[in-house]
């Protein structure tokens, strides 16, 4: 091949503007903002580091969150995290305190002896004459053994038996730890009794007859 013919052909793959013409000007200029720059173009952070840099660094977080929350433990004391028991359960802290015992009940009944006269069994009845203080609602106090008054109870309805007229109570929270008690019903004169005996319950007074 001729050099004119490969100058005709290398004119025909690459034609040059026309002598003297300047290729037309971009519509706008290329922009500078990196947001605008794709991000395939700007590239990540992460790139330029090396896998043992980032390894590294990775490491380095998770120490210092480990270091964190170990001063926060430290800063709290022992108290922070409950206490184990050989069994593995939480243990009970000792306050040195004893718990006061708890208060405690006792029942009883009061018989008026050939009252209610005239009534069937099982009729409500009432104290009469001197008994007259000897009704429903009649207060019950408890004493200890310095004759303080630790507890207050009253009677119930009053109901015809073949006793008599015969009336139940029940005194509620009474201080334990008296070495006795006295229980007396109105005015009519007290029952003794050690704790035991007023836990157990069941006590019973009599009046007339």
């Amino acid at each position: 091949m001729s050099e004119s013919e490969q100058s005709a052909e290398g004119s025909a793959q690459d034609p040059l503007p026309p002598s003297g013409q300047v290729p037309p000007m971009p519509e706008s200029a290329p922009s500078s903002d990196p947001a605008e720059i794709p991000r395939t173009a700007r590239g990540s952070r992460w790139a330029h580091l090396s896998r043992t840099a980032v390894l590294f660094l990775g490491i380095g977080t998770g120490a210092a969150a480990v270091g964190i929350c170990w001063a926060s433990l430290s800063l709290l004391g022992p108290d922070a995290a409950p206490a184990k028991s050989g069994d593995g359960q939480p243990a009970v802290a000792a306050t040195g305190a004893t718990r006061a015992p708890a208060p405690f009940a006792t029942d009883g009944t009061l018989t008026l002896a050939e009252v209610g006269a005239g009534l069937e069994t099982g009729e409500v009845c009432s104290g009469t004459g001197g008994y007259s203080d000897i009704d429903l609602g009649t207060q019950v106090n408890v004493t200890d053994a310095d004759g303080t008054l630790v507890a207050i109870g009253s009677l119930g309805l009053g109901e015809k038996t073949e006793d008599g007229c015969v009336f139940s109570f029940t005194v509620d929270d009474i201080t334990p730890g008296s070495k006795f008690y006295t229980v007396e019903v109105s005015h009519r004169g007290g029952l003794t009794q050690t704790e035991a005996a007023l836990r157990a319950g069941g006590l019973e007074f009599t009046l007339g007859g």
